[in-house]
């Protein structure tokens, strides 16, 4: 004997397979296009072909939107939903753009601040320079060295371009 599952799913399928006459015209416009419809023609038309078509599926979905009485039927279109796999590859098609532009936010802050320090660090060299007061340097042996008028100005001048490109 079959159990209550089994049979309960052969009903459903044999249920599901049901069908339907449907009837159908075909017809010539006056512009020389053949029509078909479920409709019947204009009163001015030609004379329609009425055609039965048998063991069409009960479940079949028509594309068809009928139009006002006597008018072919007009084709609709019909936005198709996003299915969950399509739904998922959005997501982590978002989640990789996020972690882009985290990124992107990150170097952004961390080049702002590197000018930032270059921008105060120039600015207080430079103030030292046009201060006037002697300004030495150790050289490679560590003997103490003064700076002349002309390299006190080439490193102010230096620090002004520095300054120009980090303080902005």
């Amino acid at each position: 004997m079959k159990s209550p599952v089994q049979l309960f799913v052969a009903i459903a399928v044999l249920l599901a397979t049901a069908t339907v006459a449907a009837q159908v015209y075909k017809w010539v416009d006056k512009d020389g296009k053949t029509q078909y419809s479920d409709s019947p023609p204009p009163a001015g038309a030609a004379k329609a072909e009425q055609k039965k078509i048998a063991n069409a599926p009960a479940t079949t979905p028509t594309p068809a939107v009928a139009g006002k009485p006597g008018e072919p039927a007009k084709a609709t279109k019909e936005k198709a939903k996003p299915t969950a796999k399509e739904i998922a590859k959005e997501t982590e098609k978002q989640r990789a753009e996020a972690v882009i532009k985290a990124k992107n936010d990150e170097e952004l802050a961390r080049v702002a601040k590197a000018n930032e320090d270059r921008c105060k660090g120039a600015t207080i060299i430079l103030k030292e320079y046009e201060s006037g007061r002697p300004i030495s340097r150790a050289d490679a042996n560590g003997d103490r060295s003064f700076l002349s008028d002309e390299e006190r100005a080439a490193e102010a001048a230096r620090m002004r371009a520095a300054m120009a490109e980090s303080c902005k």
